[in-house]
């Protein structure tokens, strides 16, 4: 099997695997998926890609409440 083929055998199983699950299964792996993203982050590299992507009125939302 080449590159080309493995590379279509693992798109053919990953939309396999995506067409068999609902929705609350596909929201709980893309939860699972990005907190394992962010696992190892720190907080300054949490705030930096929050504001790339939004604002600092986003970041101040998303602080914990005391």
């Amino acid at each position: 099997m080449n590159d080309s083929d493995l590379l279509q055998l693992k798109e053919n199983y990953t939309n396999m695997i995506i067409d068999g699950m609902d929705m609350d299964s596909l929201c709980q792996m893309a939860f699972d998926m990005l907190m394992d993203a962010y696992k190892d982050c720190t907080e300054d590299e949490i705030k930096e890609e929050v504001l790339e992507f939004y604002d600092e009125e986003m970041f101040e939302s998303l602080m914990p409440v005391e």
